[in-house]
């Protein structure tokens, strides 16, 4: 075989079979790291009461239809604090070491069985051990192992737990599973014991330490950012009249999973003219008309951590004159909340200064007489904290590490009591904001904002062009 044979041979037969050792051989290595999880534990056990004890019960499954589950989606807290994907299982975190199942320490967790009969159907389940070694967690048990003599309420002063807001006692395929036994015995214990639960001191605690975000954390928002933003871009250089709201959708969720994101971090928006002005919308069937105005609010989960994104982009590639108008005003505004994120700045503070904006521009349009009027335009607030959540827990100042969206809208639906010029434009801007030491740095930059870099990029060629 001669050489020019020869790499073509390779290039026929080897290579491919190397791209699909490649793709069925590895797997992510940049989860969270059991060292970090160990650290948020012990930063919460730090806040407990003197004798008080954190409790936290892993999601239950749920039935779609008939016995088909939902995709399983782990409670935020317990992942927070574990790292653990599993159902089934209950954390307990004490502030004073007790003996639990003659183990002693301020850490337990109780998780499920391995069943080969299970295993062969929907995949590997760790088992005590599975999970003492992957997670490094010392005290790890079954959950059959659980009762109602395992923890001594005796000795508690006050219980941190939110397994009542979590509707975890719903009755799984017509029987009591196990998430819901050790939940009633929690329950029934905490009734009999007449321990206080300190919800809201709780939730305190954990606004406090899941909303400063660690470095970890970041870099996965950032990655989660940046899948989002190859996504609004990619649907800037595709959308075209005579396509529909789902199939932008489908452009910008391939981009996502493309890249390695799990699932999009909540239902995608896609809403197109009068539906742009539904600030919820999820239909998603409607066909885009030249003149049409496109509105995206859809970003990818990157193992467990969401960004949320929104552009808003003309079908036709050029803002019409009233488009373009109150395109630049809801940009005024975002960029008047963006340098509104200081750090120590009450989260309050950015909402004022992107409504102060829109406020005066509504009133100066004639599109309202006064600016309290302005609010049925601007009807949600500019912000949210953002993380394992995409409306995540944090503090109410913009301390160092806290990430934020800043996304004003306008949004004038058919009918409403203004010129008809401005009937159907519904506009959002959004972005995702880390407060620094130093000021802020906006984690989604890479997808344009300006009306200028949007009808640019829309001259671009999307990959799922053919001509």
């Amino acid at each position: 075989m001669n050489k020019k044979k020869m790499m073509l041979w390779m290039l026929t037969f080897v290579a491919p079979l190397l791209v699909f050792a490649q793709q069925t051989t590895l797997y992510p290595s940049d989860y969270l790291t059991p060292e970090f999880h160990a650290g948020r534990r012990a930063a919460f056990k730090e806040k407990l009461s003197k004798n008080g004890v954190g409790i936290f019960f892993a999601s239950q499954v749920r039935v779609r239809n008939n016995d088909v589950d939902f995709q399983y989606s782990q409670s935020k807290n317990f992942y927070y604090f574990t790292g653990l994907e599993e159902p089934n299982a209950v954390l307990l975190l004490f502030k004073q070491p007790v003996t639990i199942l003659d183990k002693t320490g301020t850490e337990f967790i109780f998780v499920q069985n391995r069943d080969p009969q299970r295993e062969l159907w929907t995949g590997k389940i760790l088992g005590a051990e599975g999970v003492q070694e992957k997670y490094k967690i010392a005290n790890v048990f079954t959950n059959d192992k659980f009762s109602a003599s395992t923890i001594n309420f005796s000795s508690i002063d006050s219980v941190f737990t939110a397994y009542k807001n979590e509707d975890i006692f719903y009755t799984y395929k017509k029987s009591v599973d196990p998430l819901t036994r050790m939940a009633t015995i929690v329950d029934s214990a905490i009734a009999a014991s007449n321990k206080p639960v300190a919800g809201r001191s709780l939730q305190g605690i954990l606004s406090g330490l899941r909303g400063i975000k660690q470095p970890e954390e970041i870099a996965l928002i950032s990655k989660a950012a940046a899948m989002s933003c190859e996504g609004h871009n990619d649907v800037m250089r595709a959308i075209k009249p005579g396509m529909t709201e789902y199939q932008a959708q489908a452009i910008m969720e391939y981009h996502f999973k493309k890249n390695g994101s799990e699932y999009p971090g909540y239902p995608s928006i896609v809403g197109a003219a009068e539906n742009a002005c539904v600030l919820h919308y999820v239909t998603n069937l409607k066909l885009m008309n030249d003149g049409d105005l496109l509105l995206s609010d859809c970003a990818a989960e990157y193992h467990g951590y969401t960004a949320d994104v929104t552009r808003t982009v003309p079908a036709n590639g050029k803002f019409s004159p009233e488009q373009k108008i109150i395109y630049e005003l809801v940009l005024k505004a975002q960029d008047a909340g963006i340098a509104a994120c200081k750090p120590g700045a009450p989260f309050a503070s950015v909402d004022a200064a992107a409504r102060a904006v829109v406020n005066k521009g509504l009133v100066e349009l004639g599109i309202v007489k006064t600016e309290a009027e302005a609010r049925k335009y601007f009807p949600h607030g500019t912000s949210h904290h953002l993380g394992l959540d995409v409306h995540d827990m944090g503090p109410r100042t913009l301390d160092p590490g806290v990430v934020l969206t800043v996304e004003p809208g306008i949004y004038i639906p058919p009918g409403s009591n203004c010129d008809k010029k401005w009937w159907s434009i519904g506009v959002r801007i959004e972005d995702d904001i880390l407060i620094t030491p130093t000021g802020n740095q906006n984690l989604s930059a890479s997808s344009p904002r300006t009306v200028a870099d949007i009808e640019k990029m829309a001259k671009q060629k999307s990959i799922f062009e053919t001509k």
